[in-house]
This record gives structure tokens, sequence and C-alpha cells, in this order.
């Protein structure tokens, strides 16, 4: 039953200044409880290598912002900073639930961060 409540949603690999890390959506709901959580994972060469060859894609890195539509869903997620760069970080679902990054300056995250935006969660292990 725990498999009902808690889900992967979108999940794959990017690369930010050779640094790999691997975005895992967690999705939780049960009644009135909905929570969804982007998580990035500090990995190292290998395993992205690894995790690549087995199926895992890469992450979608746009220029510009998806734009929802009849069939696509387009939710804003958090923001991400890493190494000196920024993204927004977008959540978008049709037949298949993807993360899209979208570049930004530092100065438009840390604006988007004092506005209430989330910081993305960054686990370096």
């Amino acid at each position: 039953m725990n498999e009902d409540i808690i889900s992967i949603g979108a999940n794959c690999i990017v690369r930010i200044r050779n640094r790999f890390f691997l975005l895992v959506e967690i999705e939780v709901a049960l009644g009135s409880v909905a929570i969804e959580e982007f998580v990035f994972i500090r990995i190292s060469d290998r395993e992205a290598r690894t995790l690549l060859a087995g199926g895992i894609q890469r992450c979608t890195i746009a220029n510009s912002i998806p734009r929802p539509d009849d069939e696509l869903e387009v939710e804003f997620i958090c923001v991400l900073i890493v190494g000196g760069e920024a993204f927004s970080v977008f959540d978008v679902e049709n037949d298949v639930d993807e993360a899209v990054l979208v570049p930004i300056s530092l100065r438009e995250a840390q604006r988007l961060i004092r506005r209430g935006a989330r910081r993305c969660t960054v686990i370096n292990r």
C-alpha cells in the first residue's frame, strides 16, 4: 500500500560545471496530505555514467520557461544554485513527468528566493 502513497516522479541526471546530480521528484499523496519535493543528489562521474547507461535520462535544460497548454502542465518548483550557476526548476507533465531547468542569473535567483521561492534541496554526499 505504501507504493500508492509515495512515488517517484521526474528523475534525471544533470551536469553543472563538471558536477553531476541525480534529480529525483518525491511525491506523497494521501487524503489531505500532498507533498512534492525535488531533491538533487550529488553523484560521481562514474555513478552518472552507470546510471545513464542504465537508462536514466539527462535532465532538460531549456533557454526559456516551458509554456503550458491543453496537454502540458507546467509548475515552478524551486531555485537551484550550484557552483555560482542558478536555475529555475519546473515540473513538466504530459504523458511523462519531466524536470526542466532554465538558467537564470544569480541576481534573479536571489530575487526569487527573497520573494518566497523555495531553494532546491541539494544533498552533497
